[in-house]
């Protein structure tokens, strides 16, 4: 079977999942701004990885762009975030970010992903900041401004199956 992985990773922890599931599958890993549409067309199986912002996968856009490419294939796409793997929050923010006809035919497998607040760029710490201010709750509230590592291989093993 043909597959690619397509990948945004905007601080590493997308990529080292791109590279786990290149390792496990042969498939070939490229971030998103470099695939070309033939390998687009080429590939039977199309694995994309991006962060969430927002609890909204980072490429809903692009996938849509590309979605008279996609639509016949056999798409997966996973996420990586602060957030664990199995929060509602990302099912629902995956719901959301498509039509129906497009969320339908794609497998969703949100992973664990990593935060770390000092390497967060200018605007995602503000956007942070601006998002603890908003929440309500005084729990989440603090657990917004930590640190976060969920990132875990084992975490594939779902969607890797899927891929055989």
């Amino acid at each position: 079977m043909k597959g690619i992985i397509i990948y945004k990773s905007n601080y590493g922890s997308t990529r080292e999942y791109a590279q786990w599931l290149q390792e496990e599958t042969g498939f070939k890993a490229l971030d998103f701004r470099k695939v070309k549409s033939n390998e687009l067309t080429n590939a039977e199986t199309i694995v994309i990885g991006c962060p969430i912002f927002a609890n909204r996968p980072l490429l809903a856009k692009w996938i849509e762009k590309k979605w008279d490419i996609l639509k016949n294939k056999k798409i997966a796409l996973y996420t990586t975030s602060g957030a664990k793997a199995n929060t509602p929050e990302l099912k629902k923010g995956f719901q959301e970010s498509f039509k129906p006809e497009i969320s339908s035919k794609i497998k969703y497998f949100p992973q664990g992903g990593r935060m770390v607040i000092s390497k967060l760029n200018f605007l995602h710490r503000m956007l942070m900041k601006l998002g603890q201010k908003m929440e309500k709750d005084p729990i989440i509230r603090e657990e917004m401004g930590k640190d976060k590592d969920h990132v875990d291989r084992k975490g594939l093993k779902a969607l890797i199956e899927y891929l055989k």
